[in-house]
């Protein structure tokens, strides 16, 4: 995951923002409490948005807080008590950040393989653990990193099929939001579609880089040059979005909506358009 699926800010009530951060705090939380210090590294914005469709969905409401933390050790910040949401949440950092690592190791040069090493060796309890607690989204993830590698390996200039993995991880991860058959299937739907957003927004925010150090980029193998690349990009994030909403609007939430609502339908907005826009850093705000 990359950070891509969050909220815009800007259309949050103070609220609602603290709920955001509060979930995304109990989150980091959550990575310490399960796996340790060295996990908590992992934390993403992206699996914010799982915690809070598993918890909407089941209508469970944690206890929050106000805590002190290593980023904020002087003020105290809210802070979301544990959930099966964030559980859910801690446990798929874990595996795909240890996949990460993987196809980091795979990828990199014998220089850039050296942190990655050490982070493997850091994280290999984490994982074990992690993997024995998710048995179906560890073969997944494995499956289908495997199977984004093989696509890589022979090129694939065809989008739809190299975003193809990434659909399959976020939905099966995002199946797992629920244990009843009929959400299930709609989640499932949902998480593909984001999972290919994600996938276009990451090809296209990296096509610069990839042409420059030759690797495999899906739009360079497509030979695109940046303009065709970026209106291509926008297409099919766009086409790819409109679907996710539609699933999403079939779930039956009990609580988070309005800030899922605000991800979905505005925050992933605003990152399609900004596409071949460099990525501003986030500041926080203050209520």
């Amino acid at each position: 995951m990359f950070g891509y699926i969050t909220p815009l800010v800007s259309e949050l009530r103070v609220r609602e923002y603290n709920e955001y951060k509060s979930v995304y705090c109990g989150l980091c939380k959550e990575l310490g409490r399960r796996y340790g210090l060295a996990a908590r590294m992992l934390l993403n914005y992206d699996l914010v948005l799982i915690a809070l469709v598993a918890d909407g969905l089941s209508g469970e409401a944690p206890n929050c807080g106000a805590e002190r933390c290593i980023a904020s050790p002087l003020a105290k910040r809210p802070v979301c008590g544990s959930s099966n949401g964030l559980a859910l949440a801690a446990d798929a950092l874990v595996l795909l950040g240890w996949y990460k690592l993987l196809d980091d190791l795979a990828d990199s040069g014998p220089l850039r393989r050296i942190p990655a090493r050490l982070a493997l060796l850091l994280l290999h309890g984490a994982y074990k653990k992690a993997a024995l607690q998710r048995p179906q989204l560890d073969d997944s993830f494995c499956r289908n990193m495997q199977a984004q590698q093989a696509l890589e390996a022979a090129g694939c200039a065809l989008p739809d099929q190299a975003a193809d993995p990434s659909a399959q991880m976020l939905g099966t991860l995002m199946a797992a939001c629920s244990p009843e058959p009929r959400c299930r299937r709609i989640l499932y739907r949902y998480g593909m579609f984001l999972g290919r957003v994600i996938y276009y927004l990451d090809a296209a925010e990296d096509f610069q880089k990839d042409a420059q150090h030759k690797r495999y980029n899906v739009f360079l193998q497509a030979s695109l040059n940046r303009e065709q690349m970026l209106s291509r990009a926008r297409a099919l994030c766009n086409m790819c979005a409109g679907e996710a909403i539609t699933s999403y609007r079939l779930l039956p939430l009990r609580r988070n909506e309005p800030l899922i609502e605000n991800i979905l339908c505005l925050g992933l907005a605003e990152r399609i358009r900004q596409i071949g826009e460099p990525r501003k850093r986030k500041r926080s705000r203050k209520a």
